[in-house]
């Protein structure tokens, strides 16, 4: 078995050569933060069954808690393999990786976003299912509350916004530009006007990636965290908030599953939520 991935600017590239030994979809808040959606899913193998296929200058890496060293890519912002130690390396299949076992367990459901309907039959647990023997990681510090406002921001909390208007509407899409950018399954997205997030700090630490001869895919994320944040889009006139980096309850909830022709084959989509092959009908 040989299973080949990649970032959303295809700047890195690695492979796997056996069957994930876990699958987990976590729910923690640290990886909605670093996915900007619902839950990163992430497959775990020995560190002899992965390796790079290209070189690793853009790889750069946050210390997310005193144990757990994230990697993603400074070019695009997505998430990308790391670990090597004990345990493995975890690799989030959701952007790349088609063909694969499913997942195993939700696990961190205890953090849950309001805003997500965990569906589905899969078992789950609040922390790492008690086999792993994996320690649990602290959530990042809460942001303060703010009257009339739905608050976001990045995993190091050195970008900050406000949502200061109700969302027009929010989809779950599985387009390969989505999956790719978020490293998940999905991405989660909610839309506002052109005016409805204001950023109350960080907007000069943030960095964009357009995809080259895409209309408008642009992915928009911390330098130093390479957390997913909000983009103005004023061609469309919109916002494009990544919902796995609120603080708050948006009070909206997604309203169909889009581009499902392009889901990943291991990701079984749950749920009563309209379904649509290509665009929201």
């Amino acid at each position: 078995m040989k299973n080949q991935g990649r970032c959303l600017c295809g700047g890195l590239t690695w492979e796997i050569s056996a069957e994930p030994f876990y699958a987990f979809n976590c729910h923690c808040k640290m990886c909605q933060k670093a996915h900007g959606t619902a839950f990163g899913t992430y497959w775990f193998v020995k560190p002899e069954q992965f390796h790079w296929t290209s070189d690793t200058d853009t790889l750069v890496q946050y210390g997310s808690s005193k144990e757990l060293l994230r990697s993603s890519c400074d070019t695009c912002g997505s998430v990308v393999p790391y670990g090597g130690g004990s345990s493995g390396f975890w690799v989030a299949p959701g952007g790349c990786h088609d063909d694969g076992r499913g997942s195993d367990y939700d696990i961190f459901v205890v953090d849950s976003s309001p805003w997500h309907d965990l569906t589905g039959n899969l078992p789950r647990h609040d922390a790492y299912p008690p086999e792993t023997g994996f320690p649990s990681f602290p959530n990042p510090p809460a942001a303060k509350p703010v009257d009339g406002a739905v608050r976001g921001g990045c995993m190091c909390g050195a970008v900050g916004y406000l949502v200061t208007e109700p969302m027009k509407t929010a989809y779950y899409c599985h387009c390969s530009r989505c999956r790719q950018g978020r490293a998940a399954p999905f991405a989660s997205n909610g839309f506002t006007s052109l005016d409805g997030v204001t950023f109350t700090k960080g907007e000069d630490n943030l960095k964009s990636y357009k995809v080259p001869g895409a209309k408008h895919f642009t992915q928009v994320f911390c330098k130093t965290c390479s957390a997913l944040m909000p983009r103005r889009d004023t061609e469309r006139g919109v916002t494009v908030i990544p919902l796995g980096s609120l603080d708050d309850d948006p009070g909206f909830k997604p309203v169909a599953q889009i581009f499902t022709a392009d889901k990943c084959k291991w990701h079984e989509i749950t749920g009563p939520l309209p379904r649509f092959e290509a665009g929201p009908g």
